[in-house]
């Protein structure tokens, strides 16, 4: 059984094994760009098919084969790739995750990385703010959607960081989370709440502690694939606390609305967020 076989029944088996009811909200228009037959060094599974995009261009080289694939999860969905090395690689709402090398990758959004063990071919993850993770092993996650914060919370094994930005550790151990806003670096020793809070996404669950609305925001639009409006700045800095998982986008905004003190309309995907 050759590579491609070996991962289309691994794929099979993992998304029998996903729940029925991941995603409770709208769901995005389909929108799919096939050039090229896929015969990769890495499958797409998704966990709702609508919404899922790979792009590949014309191949010549084995490793030129492998640098196309672009996969993209529209907003408001899911999905997973395996890698041909073993590992892989939980993909939140709104990310994109480039195949660059067999062992070497760009994510843009976020991702729970599962990375098989080679320790003679590191695996690294390439990000927008030019912050690259370096490890031979482990289990991690990590968010750094363009504009927004760099962030990396290790379960297990060692990660080396590489790239600009101040004070940011060159080594961070299990249960560390660091956090890089404006090139500066933050880190700290997550407790458990953090851990479930930060890797939430990953079982279906939307969480909010304490978390300012301006940041709340494009967590919301991704999860349920809307766009968001605030008519009043003072707003952007309430803070909102909550966790949701199989409740709808009108449902959501209905005990936030609540328990927070703002008004808002809906317009089949724009919300517009006001002061009472």
């Amino acid at each position: 059984m050759n590579t491609h076989d070996n991962l289309s029944e691994k794929n099979r088996k993992i998304f029998e094994s996903m729940p029925d009811t991941f995603y409770a909200g709208e769901i995005p228009s389909v929108r799919k760009k096939w050039n090229y037959p896929i015969a990769a060094a890495a499958i797409l599974i998704p966990l709702l098919v609508l919404g899922i995009s790979i792009w590949l261009k014309p191949k010549r080289t084995a490793a030129e084969q492998t640098a196309q694939i672009t996969y993209y999860v529209e907003r408001g969905v899911k999905g997973q790739v395996a890698l041909a090395d073993g590992s892989t690689v939980n993909l939140n709402s709104g990310s994109t995750l480039k195949i660059l090398d067999d062992r070497r990758v760009y994510l843009e959004g976020e991702g729970w990385f599962e990375v098989k063990t080679d320790r003679e071919h590191p695996f690294y993850v390439e990000t927008p703010s030019g912050i690259s993770v370096k490890v031979t092993g482990t289990k991690f996650n990590l968010s750094n959607y363009r504009e927004e914060d760099f962030k990396v919370l290790l379960e297990s094994g060692i990660i080396e960081l590489e790239g600009r930005g101040k004070d940011i550790p060159a080594k961070i151990a299990p249960s560390e989370q660091v956090i890089v806003r404006s090139g500066r670096s933050h880190t700290a020793v997550a407790d458990s709440l953090d851990k479930k809070n930060t890797t939430a996404w990953k079982e279906g669950m939307l969480v909010f502690d304490d978390k300012p609305l301006r940041e709340a925001i494009p967590m919301l639009e991704r999860w349920y694939g809307t766009h968001i409006t605030v008519n009043n700045d003072a707003l952007l800095e309430e803070r909102l606390t909550g966790e949701f998982d199989t409740e709808t986008i009108q449902e959501v905004m209905r005990v936030l609305a609540l328990t927070h003190g703002f008004t808002y309309t809906i317009n089949h995907k724009d919300i517009t967020i006001a002061l009472k």
